[in-house]
């Protein structure tokens, strides 16, 4: 596929960051944290530096929005968002799944996203109509509309020993109503395998827009829907709460599940 020099550049700058974790996967760590059970490590740190040298090489001009040391600047037509490590609960303890995130947004959407899965050897790319992509091999969500029949993703944010009363009672009631719930510890994973057709659908609030910014095109891309939960499609990367779905139908019946009343 050919992909514009935005794409292009993301690849680079993901790879680049995605061969700083390897550096540190299963080593000693300095692990803060930036609030109870949110920690971060010279990982994160030093991953987003590699990656936002390699984007400024290409596009000085360009804006960027990451996640580590409060490097924003999204008023820019122009803005990178990055999340450098999604999944550091999991990286910490040696599990595989986490990723580096990276989404162009230009204006108000999301023209670019690289999602690469540096231990899974996954890269997940999507390029505003031009589909979206699994290691070169074009994507789709899955074809499943019952939920019954459905595998489900989520996660929990970082407030929910504080505010868990929606958070639970969304949780209680999909596991009434699909096949079963996975919880990997990365929204930007959870919404890959629901681009390749892995889950049909992933739910969750208190995210950032770093860790769905990638994710949102990427599923779109592959015949997915994207909202809040309430339904409503318009800004959703700098939403508090997320839905994505294998399509139209399948969103229709889980907006109907989750409830967007805190």
């Amino acid at each position: 596929m050919n992909f514009s020099s935005y794409t292009n550049t993301a690849l680079t700058a993901a790879k680049a960051g995605s061969e700083v974790l390897i550096k540190y996967y299963n080593n000693v760590l300095d692990i803060e944290y930036k609030g109870e059970i949110d920690p971060v490590t010279q990982a994160d740190k030093n991953s987003q530096k590699a990656i936002i040298k390699m984007i400024k090489d290409v596009f000085p001009e360009h804006g960027v929005l990451a996640e580590e040391d409060g490097v924003n600047e999204v008023n820019k037509d122009y803005c990178w968002i990055i999340d450098p490590l999604d999944g550091t609960v999991n990286f910490i303890h040696g599990l595989p799944m986490f990723c580096v995130s990276i989404g162009l947004k230009c204006k108000d959407e999301i023209i670019s996203g690289v999602i690469y899965s540096p231990i899974m050897q996954e890269v997940f790319v999507a390029e505003k109509n031009k589909g979206a992509w699994l290691n070169g091999k074009k994507i789709k969500v899955s074809t499943i509309e019952d939920p019954i029949r459905s595998l489900a993703v989520t996660g929990f944010p970082y407030y929910i020993k504080e505010k868990s009363d929606r958070v639970m009672k969304n949780f209680q009631n999909v596991v009434f109503e699909s096949q079963g719930i996975r919880r990997l510890g990365s929204a930007a994973l959870d919404m890959a395998y629901v681009a390749c057709g892995r889950f049909e659908f992933f739910w969750e609030e208190g995210l950032k827009p770093w860790d769905i910014a990638a994710g949102t095109l990427i599923v779109k891309e592959a015949g997915g829907k994207v909202s809040d939960y309430s339904g409503d499609a318009e800004g959703s990367v700098f939403k508090d709460t997320m839905l994505a779905s294998n399509g139209i139908t399948m969103h229709k019946k889980i907006l109907k599940v989750i409830s967007d009343k805190k």
